[in-house]
């Protein structure tokens, strides 16, 4: 629920930013108007304010005994300053963040509400007393508007509001419980119609209304702690009076003192009553009027207005989206998160300065700009910076992606654009406003850098470098030898170093410096060289940038290692297929094995892991880790139901695919109305003279051969491929490693097979391939069956797996996901295709006890390619070659 609420508040951000884009940019002019060095001033003392303003909430806290400190608190003082703005609800959101932060470090909710509740007092309530000054001198200046006592009468009605609540609480802590105790009714009840748990423990109106009262009593008992707070925020207070003051001086405007505070007071009153988030638009409004009336021009006073709300304002909430991710409601997984969506924001803004860098380089720079550089860089020069930054540009928003996925090639190449990029703004007409863009991305992505670890396909990367190379020499010796010999197709005669430089430069930078072809010849012979470098240059980026691909299977080593935890920690229908040659292996530091494909960018594992109980967890964040290193996204595919709340703690998505059918032994007879139909075609059969025989490994040669007709048959009938990964396939090293019950007819011909294994440490038999022959008599399946229950039985185990059926009974209840709902229809709609319905009714007539499996995946925008990739690993080949295969357009042995 926190990654949705972090990423609602990035997305509210973003908005927020995109509507004040325009104010945001007469600021940084404004600014650049001011004199540096007491800009500089006013920026320390800003620094200072929320240095103080945050030992006012370490204040407040100790005040009403909650432990804190200033190291842990700074960053919710910046954060509360975001949420604010973009979850805005009169202030009380950012107060909250401080309450649930407290809540995450072990303290009571109760008494952070109390310390909350004291800061607004003590911050509204020493502003009072500089509000009164400011009136006052309105007054006298008679020039105090209605509209400044209305909002001066709503802030002594805030505070009354919030002292009264406090005062409840000490004075009658009864109305406290009770009322709290209806808030807890009216969320059970709520709780109750949507069918879930209680939100609120049953004690907690009473524990809370008794932390609550302590704290207010704590409050009145500490009247030396009270008044330190409250000289902190009077303190707060004046370095925000002499920061202003301090830009008047940056401004050379001089302004009285009585103008100061009257200036000041109406700032922060309307920043703290205006309707819109934070003041926005308001306080800049009022403030500069409050000034314009005092006698300041109404110029400055907008600019002075302006640079203040920047300092105290846009510049801390830039701060806060930063430093959000450090405090502790966004910890542990939920910081995770909020580091993801750094890094997606991060990415998102590259793309637009390469948008910037595109658009910059093809606006004529400023006139005065260029005629101050004119003496130092020439205009060549100064178009090739323009190419150079179009160019990185360009490159930019093709990395963007990369930068997206946390690729390591993408975030070096991307910054290596970044300081090009900034070099050509400044030398192709001293773009300082585009400079400082770039500059502050490439900061940003510096400090993000120890996330960009995804690793690029290494022979991909190789073969994108080799290409690359080979097309600059084959280039370099096609252009100048072209440009040399053909010259009279130009209207420049090449020596042997311009056919060189002109090949590079259109080469590189898509440039003709002085290129004029004659010719129709000489047109074409131009446009392959740009044709060349811009396909070359493509398709070396996309290699560059692919996903880790698994070219080698797994070890006798690794295999050998899978082997041994298999048997000893199996308990699936899924161990004995983890270890087919198909699979490649992940193994936890705790001894666990993890069977995965690598398909499509989804690292998708068979399957949970298979390993000590205790190291489930641990083995799922290490593969989580693995498959974010290697450029996937990590699934899971028909997983028990014993770990969902493992999966789910690490942000993982669940649904449920299907069921596996389990057949009792002990309970499993032929007697009763219910079984007929099998008991009919049994003995039939058996009448007919066909038989059941099982035969142990080694599997002799000639049997293996009559196993390879029926199964070469029931492909040839089905009109179908041999499966991979979550099936088994007809390969002779796997079918000989276990037992194999051969149907046979009274000629003794084998007309049906299945092969046994079983599940290592549960006592449970399962099968894999069951084929049969197009001419078998109908009940020939539910005659292998009825003889697999009996073997399994006289060989002591206690159930029969059946597989898995897919897709039945999922999405049947009312409260079932939407997703699941839509497998549902699939299910339903789907049978002519698939035949889902067919295979679950064949499995449900021998009365199976229904097991749910599951799809782990990550992340719902991952839930289309995770399927693709279990159909994709599932055919063993891509589905465009599967299909051409299947219609006899393309021949693959299976």
């Amino acid at each position: 629920m926190r990654r949705w609420i972090f990423r609602i508040l990035i997305v509210a951000f973003l908005w927020f930013l995109a509507g004040r884009i325009a104010e945001i940019e007469k600021l940084a002019g404004i600014l650049a108007q001011g004199k540096w060095l007491w800009i500089a001033i006013a920026f320390l003392l800003q620094v200072l304010y929320h240095i103080v303003y945050t030992g006012l909430y370490q204040s407040a806290f100790s005040t009403v005994n909650v432990r804190s400190r200033w190291r842990d608190l700074w960053p919710v003082v910046f954060g509360s300053l975001f949420i604010n703005v973009v979850a805005p609800a009169g202030g009380t959101s950012g107060a909250a963040l401080f309450i649930d932060d407290a809540s995450k470090r072990g303290e009571s909710s109760a008494r952070a509400t109390a310390g909350a509740l004291l800061v607004a007092i003590t911050e509204f309530g020493t502003f009072i007393a500089i509000l009164i000054v400011g009136m006052c001198y309105l007054f006298t200046q008679h020039d105090l508007k209605s509209y400044e006592i209305i909002g001066a009468v709503m802030l002594i009605g805030t505070i009354t509001s919030l002292s009264g609540v406090l005062l409840v609480g000490l004075w009658r802590p009864d109305w406290v419980r009770r009322l709290l105790s209806l808030l807890q009714g009216l969320l059970a009840k709520l709780a109750n119609l949507l069918r879930r748990q209680p939100f609120l423990d049953k004690q907690w109106a009473e524990t809370t209304s008794s932390e609550f009262t302590e704290a207010a009593g704590a409050i009145r008992q500490r009247p030396s702690h009270l008044a330190r707070t409250f000289a902190i925020a009077l303190g707060a207070h004046s370095i925000d009076l002499i920061c202003l003051f301090t830009i008047f001086l940056a401004f050379n405007q001089s302004v009285t003192f009585g103008a100061l505070v009257a200036g000041y007071s109406m700032a922060i009153l309307f920043w703290i009553v205006s309707p819109t988030p934070q003041g926005v638009g308001v306080v800049e409004a009022v403030t500069a009027m409050v000034f314009a009336s005092l006698g300041v021009p109404g110029s400055k006073a907008l600019v002075i207005a302006l640079a203040f709300r920047g300092l105290t304002f846009w510049l801390p909430l830039l701060v806060g989206i930063i430093v959000l991710r450090k405090v502790r409601s966004f910890r542990t997984e939920q910081r995770t998160q909020a580091k993801v969506a750094e890094v997606h924001l991060v990415a998102i803004l590259t793309a637009l300065v390469g948008v910037i860098n595109v658009v910059s380089s093809v606006t004529p720079s400023i006139a005065y700009r260029v005629a101050i550089m004119k003496p130092f860089i020439s205009s060549a020069v100064r178009h090739n910076a323009h190419l150079a930054a179009a160019l990185a540009g360009f490159g930019l928003i093709l990395l963007s992606r990369g930068l997206w996925r946390r690729k390591r090639v993408a975030w070096i190449i991307a910054m290596t654009l970044l300081v090009i990029s900034l070099a050509s703004h400044l030398t192709k007409g001293l773009d300082y406003e585009e400079a400082v863009i770039v500059a502050a991305l490439a900061m940003w992505l510096w400090s993000l850098r120890s996330h960009y670890h995804s690793l690029s396909d290494r022979p991909s990367v190789k073969q994108g470098l080799t290409v690359f190379a080979g097309a600059v020499l084959f280039t370099l010796f096609y252009g100048t030898i072209g440009f040399y010999l053909l010259d009279r197709h130009f209207s420049v005669n090449y020596s042997l170093w311009d056919s060189i430089n002109q090949t590079l430069t259109m080469f590189f930078e898509f440039y003709d410096p002085g290129l004029e072809p004659v010719t129709h010849f000489g047109h074409y012979f131009a446009n392959s060289i740009y044709v060349v470098g811009t396909t070359t240059l493509g398709w070396s980026l996309i290699l560059l940038l692919r996903p880790v691909f698994i070219r080698q299977p797994a070890t006798e080593a690794e295999r050998e290692h899978a082997l041994n935890i298999v048997k000893q920690y199996g308990r699936s229908s899924l161990a004995a297929l983890a270890l087919l040659p198909d699979k490649s292996y992940f193994f936890s530091s705790g001894g666990s094995v993890i069977a995965f494909a690598a398909r499509s960018g989804i690292g998708l594992a068979l399957g949970d892991p298979i390993g000590p109980e205790s190291d489930a967890y641990n083995a799922i964040s290490e593969f989580r880790k693995y498959c974010e290193a290697h450029d996937w996204r990590p699934a899971f595919y028909q997983t028990l139901p014993d770990h969902l709340d493992l999966y789910q703690s690490q942000r993982f998505n669940t649904i449920c695919i299907g069921h596996e059918a389990i057949v009792h032994l002990a309970d499993f007879t032929l007697e009763g109305g219910a079984v007929k139909p099998i008991r009919t075609s049994v003995n039939k059969l058996t009448k007919l003279g066909f038989r059941a025989e099982v035969h142990n490994p080694p599997i002799l040669e000639p049997l293996m051969e009559e196993l390879r007709m029926v199964s070469d048959a029931w492909l040839t009938m089905m009109q179908g491929s041999e499966k991979r990964f979550s099936l088994g396939w007809f390969d002779e090293d796997y079918i000989g490693s276990c037992p194999v019950m051969v149907i046979r007819s009274d000629d003794g011909t084998a007309v049906a097979f299945a092969n046994i294994y079983s599940e290592y440490q549960l006592n449970e038999a399962t099968v894999d391939l069951m084929r049969r022959t197009k001419d078998a008599p109908n009940g020939t399946m539910d005659f292998l069956f009825v003889s697999l229950f009996d073997w399994a039985k006289s060989a002591g185990y206690d159930t029969f797996n059946l597989g898995l059926s897919p897709l039945a009974g999922v999405g049947d209840e009312s409260d079932d996901p939407i997703v699941e709902k839509g497998i549902n229809f699939v299910y339903k709609h789907a049978n002519r295709f698939y035949g889902f319905i067919g295979l679950h009714a064949f499995k449900e007539k021998f009365n199976p006890e229904w097991s749910p499996r599951y799809l782990v995946y990550d992340g719902a925008r991952n839930l289309l390619t995770t399927a693709y990739s279990i159909v994709s690993a599932d055919s063993g080949e891509s589905l465009i070659r599967s299909h051409l295969r299947r219609r006899g357009q393309l021949k693959v042995k299976g």
